[in-house]
């Protein structure tokens, strides 16, 4: 785990971002940091019994986190000046301590100042000279659950050492050590075995200075957390590591180190706790290179990157050092957000995973592309107070890899740091998919193959064209050799999102000679995207990217050169900014709409703040949740309306999810702003992050109050009204008027499933007149009623209240004309009328009269014979028609009809009473009855109707009458079906035109 470095609140209520940054400041100003300095960096040898005076103690607890120390995350900040020479006093600040080497000082708000620390950092960073003002935050030490100690197991006096191959080891528990055949290293120690030329530093929380398998191999180190102590281990995890590389081996005692006679320099950086900060980190790096050490292991670990500590590693690596880090140890716990830890991940760094004893990756061990080797995850080695102990974690892989570079350093004393991690590559077992990936990197380390292996000037050939690219990762360093002007080097770089992929070329011309010009392409989908020259020893090339792979080509300039040249890539990549951007400030935010919705974008630049602005119309709860894709990211949330104070919401830790309680919302403007809280000043990262905004609406009632009859709110229907039922006790009553008889029903929806609505009518007399519910179908419809004209009453009432949603209610009223109600507005309603009152037509029921309605045969000759009323009697006994019987109810109209020969039947003997008539059939019916006379077809009647149709006579006498006459065009449509407002308006024309 790591230490946050800003504060938790480990509280149920939000505090605001004001009350945030004065306890900040408050903290910044009682913080007794200037009282840990650097003096006492000199080796402060091993003198164990010199005991802190009480008030030293004191002192070193609050300055590192200790009981009482404020838990406020940063308590100083590490000061960059782009220049030495531009270094200058700064006002209201206090420098703590200074780093020459890296140009960094240490400094924290003055305490008479009386500035706010955010005003008094944005003044600093905005200072001339000054290239980064960086939080100065927690590390720790990569460490998991304490496993237990056991005593030393002493060799028996005469007994037989243990027989390995050539090698015969003695240590009486190297048999609990069998990672050590896994790495290869006791093959190996054929070859070589011992490394006392050079110096391998431990960061850590120091060493158990009088261990018996440790002390002959341990050389003067420093103490960082109390300069005036020894570094002596309180914590037992640097002894552990320390045991990894050199135990002694072959003294007839514990357990056997890789490297059986080193020289290791404890440095203690981390206090009891494994905690410690970044400028300790550093100042242990810088320690440790002055003071002649040629590799540092680093089994500790942030997900944050740091300028400050980029400046250290490439300050190291320029002076020949070798850094070699822990990868981390979260692949489980955070899965897929799981990423290489810093400073393993910069890209100089070598840095280590860990497998499990059958040579598969562990799962726990974190996963990405800056992975270099592997190795065990598993270990038996040294504890504190003269133990041993079983340990596991990347921790105790990462001191196995930093022991092989000593022994390869020891066969190969004139390699470069990058040749030695080139070595340790090309000599890794590959144990995941083919070539170099994300979980396993190069592979297991193989030290017996190392040591035999000279390193290769250029392992990834064959590599001459885009078939054979290599696979290049991101945020790592690669060395390579270009043999002549006639070899070409080709590179697959996976790109995970759109954005800027950065090469930084450095040729290795040797001394004295010139650098060859070098010419470098980029290629996306086949395309060309990039070309660029460089003349010069180094040279970095931003490059636009979209998502994907992307190909790398670099060849000499001069075609004909003969000579060749070694080099050294470098990738990073940032993001390109999300879809929201520019979104820093609150008054640059982003509106959102008023609704549930997700939104993600990420963090491309340096203290990157994305603001959102969202106004709502109506009061309601809002939640916010927000998580991101990486634990690299500290999902940081706040939420603001406006006019009012920030809140907070930032309770866990890297990668994990945050959450705003359920806050109720008024009508108005409200801010979200999230970032990524794992630094005040956190670095632009690779991944994302989405939060939701879930949003519901609390909707009010525009018609109360209305609770009581006599507040009914009056509606009109046909007009849609909404309201809630905003408790349990709420009646919400609502008044209509009928201005002539008229069919009215009432409809409801917009209910909740869980609630039960129900609708009672009254009239004016409050009598009831219909009721219904919803039930559970969130919705009614009443029964019809037939009204007269008066005043009428509604009342809603449900089972429960809700408000997060509306419910509609609407009133449907149709007027009765002459008792229909689907008439009142129609073209033929005065026809309609007439002939109804006449008892011509009827309706079909249900006070309809359907005038858009086809008519039938039987229909229509039931209406002529009404209203023509045709003479004599019928024979009870006469068919007409063999499917229409006497009990028809129709047939006595049908039979005068046909007595009248107004009709005829079909061939068939068939009248087919319920086929619907044509238009011509309906003039043809109509006409005969009304006694019209067909006159000779002269012309046609219509375009439509030919000279020669069958009804042309009829048609002809009746439009020379005015009774027909076209409908588009001039044209009839004889076969178009008449319907029965068509069929009663030629009827009533006929009769009283």
């Amino acid at each position: 785990m790591i230490l946050r470095n800003r504060m938790t609140l480990k509280q149920s209520a939000a505090i605001t971002y004001k009350a945030w940054r004065a306890l900040v400041r408050r903290a910044l100003l009682t913080l007794l940091l200037a009282s840990v300095t650097l003096g006492g960096l000199a080796p402060a040898g091993f003198a164990r019994h010199a005991a802190a005076a009480p008030q030293e103690a004191a002192v070193s607890d609050a300055a590192h986190g200790g009981p009482g120390a404020a838990e406020e995350q940063p308590q100083s900040w590490l000061l960059k000046w782009s220049d030495p020479a531009l270094a200058h006093a700064l006002r209201g600040t206090e420098v703590l301590r200074s780093q020459s080497e890296a140009a960094v000082d240490v400094v924290r708000p003055a305490g008479d100042s009386g500035e706010d620390a955010q005003a008094w950092l944005a003044r600093l960073q905005s200072e001339p000279g000054v290239e980064y003002v960086h939080p100065n935050s927690r590390v720790h030490a990569l460490a998991l659950p304490e496993a237990p100690q056991i005593m030393a197991a002493s060799a028996a006096p005469g007994s037989a050492p243990l027989a390995v191959q050539k090698t015969a080891v003695n240590d009486p528990e190297f048999k609990q050590q069998p990672y050590l055949e896994q790495i290869g290293a006791v093959r190996a120690w054929e070859t070589v075995s011992e490394q006392s030329k050079l110096t391998i530093a431990i960061v850590d929380t120091g060493v158990d200075l009088d261990h018996p398998d440790l002390a002959e191999n341990l050389v003067p180190g420093a103490n960082l957390v109390n300069p005036k102590l020894p570094p002596n281990d309180d914590n037992g995890h640097g002894t552990s590591v320390a045991g990894v590389i050199a135990a002694t081996t072959n003294n007839g005692k514990g357990v056997a180190g890789i490297i059986w006679k080193a020289k290791i320099m404890p440095i203690k950086a981390l206090d009891h706790r494994g905690d410690g900060t970044e400028e300790e980190l550093g100042d242990a790096i810088l320690y440790a290179v002055k003071s002649g050490a040629r590799i540092v292991v680093l089994s500790v670990g942030l997900h944050r990157y740091s300028p400050y500590m980029l400046d250290i590693v490439e300050y190291a690596e320029s002076k020949g050092v070798l850094l070699v880090a822990a990868a981390g140890n979260d692949g489980v716990s955070f899965g897929a957000k799981a990423a290489v830890k810093y400073p393993a991940a910069y890209p100089t760094v070598v840095a280590v995973g860990g497998v499990k004893p059958n040579g598969t990756v562990d799962p726990r061990s974190n996963p990405g592309p800056e992975l270099d080797v592997m190795a065990p995850w598993n270990v038996f080695t040294t504890g504190m107070g003269g133990l041993y102990k079983k340990e596991e974690g990347t921790s105790m892989a990462a001191p196995q890899v930093a022991a092989a570079a000593g022994l390869l350093w020891a066969k190969y004393p004139d390699l470069k740091p990058y040749q030695i991690r080139a070595l340790l590559r090309q000599t890794a077992k590959d144990i995941g998919q083919t070539g170099v990936d994300g979980k396993s990197g190069y592979g297991l380390l193989q030290i017996d193959k190392a040591v035999r292996t000279g390193v290769a000037a250029d392992a990834f050939e064959p590599n001459n064209d885009s078939k054979t690219a290599k696979r290049f990762q991101l945020a790592t360093s690669i060395s390579a050799l270009l043999e002549s002007g006639a070899d070409q080097d080709w590179y697959r770089i996976d790109v995970p999102h759109n954005g800027t992929l950065a090469i930084a070329y450095r040729g290795l011309a040797e001394s004295g000679k010139a650098t060859q010009p070098v010419r470098i392409y980029q290629y996306f989908n086949g395309q060309q995207q990039l070309v660029s020259d460089t003349k010069l020893t180094s040279a970095s090339i931003d490059i636009d990217v979209k998502k994907g792979a992307q190909l790398i080509r670099i060849e000499l300039i001069n075609p004909y050169s003969t000579l060749g040249l070694p080099y050294v890539l470098t990738s990073t990549f940032t993001m390109e900014q999300d879809a929201y951007e520019a979104n820093d400030k609150s008054y640059e935010a982003y509106t959102l709409q008023p609704r549930t919705q997700t939104v993600g974008g990420n963090f491309h630049q340096l203290a990157d703040r994305d603001w959102y602005a969202v106004t709502f119309t109506q009061s309601g709860k809002l939640k916010v949740t927000l998580g991101t894709d990486t634990a690299r990211i500290d999902p940081g949330l706040a939420i603001q309306r406006a006019g009012d104070q920030l809140l907070l919401y930032d309770e866990e830790g890297e990668g994990e999810s945050e959450q705003s309680p359920v806050i109720t919302v008024a009508p108005g403007k409200y801010y979200i702003r999230v970032h990524n809280a794992i630094s005040s000043e956190a670095s632009p990262v690779i991944g994302t992050y989405s939060f939701k905004m879930e949003y519901t609406p609390k909707y009010i009632d525009p018609n109360e109050p209305n609770d009581k009859s006599y507040e009914s709110f009056m509606v009109n229907p046909g007009t849609e009204y909404v309201g809630v039922i905003g408790s349990k006790t709420d009646l919400d009553w609502f008044q209509f008027r009928v201005s002539k008889a008229s069919v009215v029903a009432m409809a409801v929806n917009g209910v909740p499933s869980s609630v039960n609505l129900k609708l009672e009518a009254y009239d004016k007399r409050m009598s009831p007149l219909t009721t219904s519910s919803t039930a559970k179908s969130g919705s009614l419809q009443s029964p019809e009623l037939v009204l007269q004209p008066g005043v009428y009453y509604v009342k809603l009432s449900a089972s429960a209240p809700f408000d997060t949603q509306y419910y509609r209610f609407k009133i449907k009223s149709e007027p009765l004309v002459e008792g229909f109600r689907d008439i009142s507005d129609h073209w033929a309603r005065k026809e309609i009328t007439a002939l109804s009152q006449l008892g011509i037509i009827n309706g079909s029921g249900n006070y309809r009269f359907e005038p858009k309605r086809a008519i039938t045969r039987a229909e229509a000759v039931a209406m002529v014979a009404k209203a023509y009323k045709p003479e004599g009697s019928i024979d009870a006994s006469q068919k007409p028609f063999k499917d229409v019987s006497a009990s028809h109810w129709a047939y006595d109209e049908v039979a005068k009809a046909v007595k009248q020969g107004w009709i005829k039947g079909f061939p068939d003997g068939s009248f087919k009473p319920d086929q619907p008539i044509t238009r011509v059939e309906m003039a043809v019916i109509i006409g005969y009855a009304d006694g019209v006379k067909p006159r000779p077809p002269i012309a046609a009647p219509f375009p439509d109707v030919s000279r020669t149709h069958w009804a042309a006579p009829i048609l002809i006498a009746l439009k020379a009458d005015g009774a027909i006459a076209g409908v588009e065009n001039n044209q009839f449509k004889p076969k178009l079906q008449a319907s029965r407002a068509e069929y009663s308006a030629l009827l009533y024309r006929l009769l009283f035109g």
